[in-house]
């Protein structure tokens, strides 16, 4: 036994971090109680409904591809015979466990696929800082709770670059195709991927650079990548050609929204923020304090690139560099754009960190022991909101225990309506009307709004989307950021009773994550506000505070 592990310390040691980071993804993948709470969840979760095998293929929803609603039909098809319960293929609830293993899957597998590629571009020192980093890296962690396929397209950009690196090496026409493969199955999940041709294509140019005399050999195996890249995406997505219009429709949706070009409300966040600096300042939440390490570590590897002019590390770093100046630039900057390259990122600060090591010994060695213990310690004190009820959940029970039948309850329009159902109390017992705040402010804003405080019991804030925005945008809602700092103070007669909050935790160490990009909080723990109405102030009283 002493001998097994001394002869496999590499692989005990992968295998370890694997099912550490295994478990920080699968466990309590039903953290909403069936409830999906992310929007994007419910209409892949609605298409995966509407497919029938093989008489209805159609998803009819073009934001995303079809390679992975077909492989939770399937999978819902395989449980159906298995446990013989159709909510299997229907409830959304049941849909959503298949996407979320399947983003748990990939995610975990991601770790021991960053351990092969940082070692066969660097050296195992480096793959074992990148996987440990990986396994504890708290956005893979929260994506693998939702049914999205951000995690697909991280393990499928770490493995075309892993054959990317194969083809720099070999020029086989075997790698060519495998890169084929990979490209197209990614594509047919999502368009995004489209980006990850920059893996294959750099390592072609390298190679005709590398052996100009087999030009016209290369021209061939990259038409053979090109084919074979739509082939595989035409398998796996086919109503994207047979339903061009209306996929070119959601792509001119889906790129308006992300260029800013198509104002939406859940995009207002993104107002007044400055390209690139917001994305990294993000890296934060999504990768700990090591993200501190990203600007020295790049430069540390482009003066090392012109030194060495390896064509593994320009293959590597072309991807990152071109992916972060094109998605930074977007005006739409969710965090989860960015998370294709946070494995490149990782093997990066992994390497620096190696690096610095060689030259201080001691103090390389302690500065790799402090990255992974404060990243472990961000992940544990994250993992922390897995383990505890959903605040939405637990904010639904206070009410129905505390808020009695037919009270006229407030609620805001973009985003979940509380008190959700919980056994057999229903939101029906109550009256709840949505206030429409996005709606644009002029002097009858004012007249809404005192009209329908004056006349509600109680007001819910579900989450921080909207007054986390709109408070601080007074030019564009100079009403409404009035209406939200006068609530908070209390000068609306409307006093805060309960608040539900569940800030990431660990040893009694609580993280306030207000600042982060509001969808890293409002899914899976946003801050729930319940207010009553103490004052009952009048229309009039109201009016004239809002003007």
């Amino acid at each position: 036994m002493r001998n097994f592990v001394k002869n496999h310390k590499l692989l005990l040691y992968l295998s370890l971090l694997t099912i550490i980071g295994g478990f920080l993804r699968f466990y309590n993948l039903n953290w909403d109680s069936g409830n999906f709470f992310h929007p994007d969840e419910r209409n892949i979760a609605s298409a995966v409904s509407r497919i029938r095998f093989f008489t209805q293929l159609n998803p009819d929803f073009f934001a995303y591809g079809g390679f992975l609603i077909y492989l939770y039909r399937i999978t819902g098809d395989i449980l159906v015979r298995i446990t013989n319960n159709a909510n299997w293929n229907y409830d959304w609830g049941h849909i959503n466990i298949i996407g979320r293993f399947y983003s748990a899957l990939f995610s975990t597998l991601t770790i021991p696929l960053v351990f092969l590629l940082a070692k066969n571009i660097f050296n195992k020192y480096t793959a074992m800082i990148a996987s440990a980093l990986t396994a504890f890296a708290v956005s893979f962690i929260q994506i693998s709770h939702f049914s999205i396929t951000e995690n697909f397209l991280t393990f499928m950009a770490v493995l075309i670059c892993l054959f990317s690196v194969k083809l720099l090496k070999t020029g086989k026409l075997i790698n060519y195709i495998l890169c084929g493969i990979i490209i197209g199955t990614a594509v047919a999940a999502k368009t995004t991927a489209l980006s990850f041709i920059v893996f294959p294509l750099t390592a072609h140019f390298l190679l005709i650079a590398k052996r100009p005399y087999n030009f016209m050999r290369r021209v061939s195996f990259l038409s053979a990548f090109l084919l074979i890249s739509l082939i595989v995406f035409t398998i796996f997505s086919p109503y994207t050609f047979i339903r061009w219009n209306k996929f070119m429709e959601s792509m001119n949706y889906e790129s308006g929204v992300a260029l800013g070009t198509l104002p939406v409300p859940y995009t207002l966040q993104f107002l007044n923020t400055t390209p690139y600096i917001f994305q990294i300042k993000n890296f934060l939440w999504q990768l700990g304090p090591i993200s501190y390490l990203l600007i020295p570590s790049l430069i540390l590897f482009i003066f090392i690139i012109i030194k060495t002019r390896n064509p593994k590390f320009i293959l590597f770093i072309s991807f990152l560099l071109i992916y972060f100046l094109y998605a930074g630039s977007w005006h739409t900057k969710f965090i989860r754009f960015m998370m294709p390259i946070l494995p490149f990122i990782i093997i990066l600060i992994s390497y620096s960190l190696y690096v610095f090591k060689t030259k201080t010994r001691t103090l390389g060695k302690t500065l790799i022991i402090f990255s992974i213990s404060l990243t472990i310690f961000w992940a544990f004190a994250f993992f922390s909101i897995y383990t505890k009820e959903q605040t939405r959940i637990t904010a639904s029970k206070w009410m129905y225990n505390n808020i009695p039948t037919n009270s006229k309850i407030l609620g805001e329009h973009w985003d979940d309506g509380l008190p959700i159902t919980i056994g057999s109390d229903y939101p029906s017992k109550y009256n709840i009307e949505q206030l429409t705040i996005y709606e644009q402010d002029n002097s009858e804003k004012i007249n809404y709004y005192a009209s329908k405080l004056s006349q509600a019991d109680y007001l819910i804030i579900n989450s921080r989307r909207l007054y986390g925005t709109l408070i601080s945008l007074r030019d564009k809602y100079p009403i409404t950021s009035n209406y939200y700092k006068l609530l908070f103070d209390g000068r609306l007669g409307y006093e805060k009773i309960k608040e539900f909050k569940s800030y990431p935790s660990i040893l009694g160490f609580e993280i306030n994550d207000d600042q982060s990009e509001e969808t890293f909080q409002v899914y899976d723990h946003p801050k729930v506000m319940v207010f009553k109405n103490e004052g009952k102030l009048n229309f009039n009283q109201i009016s004239s505070l809002l003007k």
